[in-house]
């Protein structure tokens, strides 16, 4: 299964309240910072559901 990043909740990693705390924890590395926004490899992703508990933002779901 993979994740979504809702754009609207996330805003931009600069201003999170958890400093893009979701690119900061995922060991997979399927979560990157590109221009400012949280961007996934949906190739890397385990689908540990990590990003999704520790967003601050609830930005981050299961599809």
């Amino acid at each position: 299964m993979a994740i979504q990043i809702d754009a609207l909740k996330c805003g931009h990693v600069e201003n999170c309240m958890g400093g893009g705390l979701c690119i900061k924890i995922c060991e997979q590395g399927a979560l990157v910072e590109e221009n400012g926004d949280v961007k996934i490899i949906p190739e890397k992703c385990d689908d540990c559901g990590l990003c999704i508990t520790s967003c601050p933002n609830q930005a981050i779901s299961k599809i």
